[in-house]
């Protein structure tokens, strides 16, 4: 069975660490300092430990998935 290494190579692409680096920082902006333009509330820090977690299992549980066999007709 082929190894999956989920994380592997993720820094290598600059394009797409820009592209993160700015969501990231414009939803932290979003959420803790636009809250009535917005229609936010600042979130805690276990809060956004809490989302910034969820959000890095996504990609193991993908990759997981994947590796369930689907047969072919």
């Amino acid at each position: 069975m082929e190894k999956v290494h989920v994380f592997k190579g993720i820094l290598d692409n600059y394009v797409f660490v820009d592209v993160l680096s700015t969501s990231v920082i414009l939803q932290i902006i979003r959420v803790q300092f636009l809250g009535d333009f917005a229609n936010t509330t600042p979130l805690t820090f276990s809060q956004w430990f809490f989302t910034v977690f969820i959000g890095f299992l996504s990609m193991p549980i993908a990759a997981a998935i994947k590796k369930i066999p689907v047969g072919s007709k």
